[in-house]
């Protein structure tokens, strides 16, 4: 049995800064009265070379402005209120935006980089580990998020892909989670939400597993391809996330031959249809996952002829239809997991008239006899090596000698 689960993974394209900046930023007048108020500073041609900003009116400096020739060519902005700059802006010579940058963990170093063109956004880049090097990188059309790639290991290599709608929506994204240098993973996504995942879990480039999810984003099928033949042999149901049946293709013959059944999760019966004839002829039942009881149809007829219980995992009784007429004539007795002891119906009257006994080995010792009928011993026969070795006339019947019955071997 094979157990094939996973969970849907949530990816944000969002950066903590706005994505399109046309202008160089505006102070308007505070609801409280106050106002923004500048420094400016100047070099010895009477050039102003900066300006610092109380943009709150709270006497606390919160942006600095560079320039260059009299215009404004970067703009830094303390957004925390902690006193340092922690973006800047970039601006062109009408003042528009070109390249922001961002400090989001206040190391004084830069870690998101946003360029634009005409004040439109056109590439996002993020550093997640703040190593000073880019590991997310989103790419915008008209301002909007259209795809998106990341070394999810921090590396430099790029293996996840991910791409949007028009409404900067997720559709689907593609993950190289093997190494193989190529997509591995395919997840698709309706207005938003996971719907569908397609994997190549051996990385032999061609899918092998299938996940299919409800609208809440929980996994209710999967389908896998053990064998390398693109083609399902193992289909899985799920329920409130846990596996409730699964179905296996044993025989290859393109359809289930095996079914598990679950409650809670735990395997609660076992079907198998062991010769393709598309019917089980063997049934396992479970309680807390531990077999308690097979049943057997050993002469591929429809009919279950064999019962088989368990305790503990260890067999302890078997009943046998002998005669395949719909009622059990054969019980069996184990200990310790050996045959013990088995009576046998030969009438069928519903009362056993014979009983065999066995050693420690699996060797008859007794066999016992009811040949009358009317649930008495009328002969005892005991046995060394597979032989009869004495013969015992209990009360008077029709005893016959040798003794009358072989009893059935069942599978």
């Amino acid at each position: 049995m094979t157990a094939i689960l996973r969970t849907a993974r949530l990816f944000s394209i969002s950066l903590s800064f706005p994505l399109a900046l046309s202008l160089l930023v505006s102070f308007a007048p505070l609801a409280d009265g106050a106002e923004p108020k500048s420094k400016y500073f100047y070099d010895e041609n009477g050039e102003v070379i900066r300006e610092e900003v109380d943009s709150a009116g709270s006497g606390r400096i919160d942006v600095w402005i560079t320039y260059r020739d009299g215009r404004p060519i970067l703009q830094a902005v303390d957004t925390n209120k902690d006193g340092t700059p922690d973006t800047w802006h970039h601006l062109s010579a009408d003042r528009q935006v070109e390249r922001t940058e961002k400090d989001s963990n206040g190391d004084g170093k830069p870690d998101a980089w946003i360029t634009y063109q005409q004040g439109v956004a056109i590439k996002a880049e993020q550093d997640l580990d703040f190593d000073g090097l880019a590991d997310r990188f989103i790419f915008y059309e008209k301002g909007k998020a259209v795809r998106a790639e990341e070394s999810v290991k921090r590396d430099g290599k790029i293996t996840l892909w991910l791409y949007y709608d028009a409404a900067g929506v997720l559709i689907r994204d593609e993950e190289d989670n093997k190494g193989a240098g190529r997509p591995t993973l395919f997840s698709y996504y309706l207005e938003g939400k996971l719907l569908r995942r397609e994997e190549d879990t051996k990385g032999s480039g061609r899918i092998d597993r299938w996940s299919y999810y409800d609208k809440d984003e929980h996994l209710i099928r999967r389908e896998v391809a053990r064998k390398g033949s693109g083609r399902p042999d193992v289909w899985a149901s799920y329920e409130n996330g846990q596996i409730v049946k699964q179905e296996e293709d044993i025989l290859g013959q393109g359809r289930p031959n095996v079914a598990y059944f679950f409650q809670v999760g735990i395997l609660s019966r076992r079907e198998e249809d062991t010769q393709g004839a598309g019917r089980p002829d063997l049934i396992d039942w479970y309680e807390s996952g531990k077999p308690v009881k097979r049943q057997q149809d050993t002469r591929r007829q429809g009919k279950m002829d064999v019962a088989t219980y368990f305790r503990d995992g260890n067999i302890q009784r078997q009943e046998v239809d002998t005669k395949y007429e719909g009622r059990y004539d054969l019980i069996r007795f184990f200990k310790d997991g050996r045959l013990a002891r088995e009576e046998y119906d030969t009438n069928g009257d519903g009362r056993p008239d014979v009983w065999v006994s066995y050693d420690e080995t699996g060797e008859k010792v007794l066999q016992e006899e009811d040949t009358d009928y009317n649930g008495k011993t009328h002969a005892r026969f005991r046995f060394a090596g597979g032989k009869v070795v004495s013969k015992e006339l209990v009360s008077e019947g029709q005893a016959d000698s040798p003794p009358r019955l072989l009893m059935p071997k069942i599978p």
